[in-house]
């Protein structure tokens, strides 16, 4: 009787660990789930932006686009100080356009890819520029719209509600003043030289 009890309890007890092992080899190859706000978690959707918010958003992304296409047009300016100036705009601004980019993207709002509107006839008229005209048309233009967007930041840093603006107004805002006193003093220098009026 026990001979023939303990093979078939052995038959029973192996096929009892088989189909554990079985059931946890299953269960090893089912896809994990990211649990939410774990790395790899998909994002959550940006929240809608307040209406003086998004005005700022996007004229700020509009006029850093400007600001950026002024200054690397200028490839040919002779004077030493503008010629700093014009890099100076590229690499800090350009830096600020590749930040609000970003915001703007989060947002679903649309990220200029050409000069256009009022912009281009002031644009056009320093990209046509005779050389002896360039350094006065790009200064004019560059200090008129460099003083818009500080206006504009400035009033933005003490209503702007999205956290993402206020992080880029604390990080940029000093660069976007910078931009504004240097080409403004530019030219007021170049309409002396010019003995002409500002057009601002």
């Amino acid at each position: 009787m026990k001979t023939q009890l303990l093979p078939g309890l052995s038959r029973f007890i192996s096929s009892v660990a088989v189909g554990a092992l079985c059931s946890a080899s299953a269960f090893a190859q089912l896809p994990a789930t990211t649990a939410p706000g774990a790395p790899g978690a998909a994002a959550a959707p940006a929240q809608p932006l307040a209406m003086n918010d998004q005005t700022y958003l996007r004229a700020a992304i509009k006029s850093l686009y400007y600001q950026v296409q002024l200054a690397t047009a200028a490839k040919s300016l002779g004077d030493l100080n503008l010629a700093r100036l014009r890099d100076e705009t590229t690499k800090n601004l350009g830096a600020a356009m590749q930040s609000i980019t970003k915001i703007a993207q989060a947002h679903g709002e649309k990220v200029p890819t050409e000069v256009s509107g009022t912009d281009k006839v002031d644009y056009d008229r320093v990209i046509k520029a005779k050389p002896d005209k360039l350094a006065k048309e790009w200064t004019d233009a560059l200090a008129k719209e460099a003083k818009h967007l500080d206006h504009e930041t400035a009033t933005a840093e003490k209503t702007v509600q999205d956290p993402d603006l206020k992080t880029f107004i604390t990080n940029y805002g000093p660069s976007i003043r910078a931009t504004f006193t240097s080409a403004d003093a530019a030219d007021k220098t170049q309409k002396k030289l010019a003995g002409a009026p500002s057009r601002r």
